[in-house]
Order: structure tokens, then sequence, then C-alpha cells
């Protein structure tokens, strides 16, 4: 049996197998703190959306409680239309992005059928109290992701960002001192609907044993925790504080400001996602050529070196130097620079006069006319 196996994950129920350092999710893996850290990238906008659509579908939900029959069919059909764009946008944000959202629809589809309605119109029946349960979970979600995503940027921006070290004793003095700060709760009082699935550091949750292979030897059985959420904020502060038990914490990338999860003790600086100045390389790759052209910008070989060849360049677009002059200069430059970062003694007494434009264009002259005589 596989970690993670026969879990209820759906718009109602949120599962987790604990194992190690790891979280399994539909028998995938990922580092605990995978999903606290994935959320801090929903989009401001589609923040907004969603808040908008759950205000829609709460007052949908407080009018069909207390319609009659006939008028409740007709508010019936009204809801739909907002909790399927709803269901859209949820389906962009971890966990859900990670599940069926076909199943999900046909669970809807089932709800809302004409079917349903005697069901939905007797005030004892089961599935009305599902139909409610269901479009409350609806509307409290997206205050949820909302009240998480505050208090998760309030975190890294304030107090992980400001580390020097990142392991669980530096997580630790961090989580506490931001989460006992009376700012920290001022603010969160102060956000839309602060009491519908409020940000918390005891985040309630259900927790059993099951039994799965263990992933590093599969001949092994393990014990597996499996934890179950009430609801969606408790599986979000959960996975935020398991990771920072296990040393891993979000991190915003200095390069595309993507939040990605660090998993070692170094401080980061750079995701290694695709660079969005270059696909060829990832944000990593990216940072660390464009620090090294900024050490090389102030480095006293590299600026002469950048000097004359932009001096170059430039009489090349003037007219003033055929582009065969144009290309020998540039390589002798480049031959000169090499050179000199690799001899102390010519960089001091030679470099500067080997590198005069005049000396340049000269010897770069005399190799094109042996050039041509050979």
């Amino acid at each position: 049996m596989p970690m993670g196996i026969q879990q209820t994950n759906n718009l109602l129920h949120l599962t987790l197998d604990i194992w190690q350092d790891q979280v399994f999710f539909n028998e995938i893996a990922y580092p605990a703190g995978h999903f606290a850290a994935d959320l801090l990238n929903v989009s401001p906008e589609m923040l907004q959306e969603l808040l908008t659509l759950g205000g829609t579908i709460s007052h949908q939900v407080e009018a069909l409680a207390f319609a009659e029959p006939s008028r409740f069919v007709h508010l019936l059909q009204e809801t739909r239309p907002t909790l399927e764009p709803l269901l859209d946008i949820l389906w962009r944000c971890p966990p859900y992005c990670f599940l069926d959202k076909a199943q999900e629809l046909h669970a809807v589809d089932v709800l809302f059928s004409p079917a349903s309605h005697n069901d939905l119109l007797h005030p004892a029946s089961p599935v009305r109290q599902f139909f409610f349960r269901y479009l409350t979970a609806a509307f409290s979600i997206p205050l949820g992701i909302y009240h998480f995503s505050v208090a998760g940027l309030y975190f890294e921006v304030e107090y992980l960002r400001r580390l020097k070290k990142r392991n669980e004793t530096f997580f630790a003095t961090a989580a506490r001192d931001c989460f006992n700060s009376e700012d920290f709760w001022a603010m969160m009082h102060k956000l839309s609907y602060a009491e519908i699935e409020p940000f918390t550091i005891s985040p309630t949750i259900s927790s059993t044993y099951t039994f799965a292979r263990n992933p590093k030897h599969e001949t092994d059985t393990v014990f597996v925790q499996r934890i179950e959420f009430p609801t969606l904020i408790h599986f979000y502060i959960f996975d935020l504080l398991n990771g920072l038990h296990h040393g891993h914490a979000p991190s915003q990338c200095q390069n595309c400001g993507h939040y990605f999860l660090t998993t070692n003790a170094h401080v980061p600086k750079y995701c290694d996602g695709i660079a969005p100045q270059d696909s060829r390389m990832t944000c990593r790759q990216y940072g660390a050529m464009m620090h090294q052209k900024e050490q090389n910008k102030h480095h006293p070989i590299y600026s002469l070196f950048n000097t004359r060849t932009g001096t170059i360049r430039k009489h090349h677009q003037r007219r003033k130097i055929s582009d065969e002059l144009r290309q020998e200069a540039l390589h002798l430059a480049a031959v000169c620079r090499d050179k000199a970062l690799m001899d102390n003694d010519y960089a001091a007494h030679g470099y500067a006069q080997n590198m005069e434009l005049e000396a340049l264009y000269a010897q770069a002259q005399r190799r094109l006319e042996r050039g041509k005589q050979s």
C-alpha cells in the first residue's frame, strides 16, 4: 500500500499522510510546507475574484435557507452560475489544483439536478443538509485562502527573510514572535470577515495511523500518521508549522518574485524555476550570472575591457572602422583581458598599454594584412 492511498480529498474533506519530513497527498510526495508556500503565489486579482464570488454565494445561502419551495427552485438556478466560476478559480489553487475537477463538477450536477429538488426542499433530508454544507464551504474556503495568505505573507516579509539562519530553532523563534505580536493580530482582526475561517496557531486536526510501504525500502511496512482537517485554513496552518518544524520555510525569489519552499539551512535568493528573462536558464542560474556580471563591472580589468570594446563598437557603428577590423580588435581585447586575469605582472605593467585603442587597431590591422598575404 503506497503512502497517501485511499484518502478522501474534495471540497469538503482534506487529508494528509505525514512521514518524516514529507507529506503525501493522493499518493504524491511533497516536502512538508509545500502547500503553505505555494499558496502565497495566488495573485491579488485571483483572491479578489474568490472573495467576490464567495460573498455572492453567502447571500444566496441565506436566501435559500429561508425560501419558500417555489422561490427555492428559482434561487437554486441563480446559485449554480456563481458556484461554477468559483470552482474554476479554486481548482487553480493548491491543493485543489491536484484534485479531479470533473469529479467535483459531477457532484454539482447531482446536487442541482431536478431529481434532487424534492430532497432539497425537505427540511430533514440528508441531501439538503449536505447541500448547505457544500455551499457553506464554497463561501468559507475563499476566506480561508485570503486570511492565510495575508498571515503567511506578513510572516515571510517581516520575520523569515530577516533571519540569518534557516533552521528549526530560528523558525520557531520567528513564529513565536510573529504570532504573538500585537501588530500581527491587530492586522488580522481588521480583515474582512475575520471571524470566518480565522487564522490560528493551533490548527484543529483529527489524527490516526495507517500503514504503507516505506518509500525508501519498499519491502518494509511503516506506520504513517494520517491527518484530516475540518476546514481548509487548518490544512494550510498545519502544513506551514509542520514545514517549519522540519526546517522548511517559504521564501521569495529575488529574480521572478515567486514564492518557493526552502528545505535546507542556506539563506536563499533564487528559486529553480524558469527565469522570465531567459527561458534557457533557471532563476538561480540567471542570478549567478548577473551577480558575476555585477562583480565584473567593478573589476579594473573588466572595466577597461568594457570601455575599450564599447568604443570599438561605436566606431564601427559610425563607420570609422571596417567590420573586419572591429572583429579582430574585439578578439585582441579579449585575449589581453584573459592574459591580464591570469598574469598579475602583465595586468600591472602591460595590460593598459596594449588596450589603448591605437595599439589595438594597429595590431589588428597587422594581423589582417598578414592573413591576406598568406
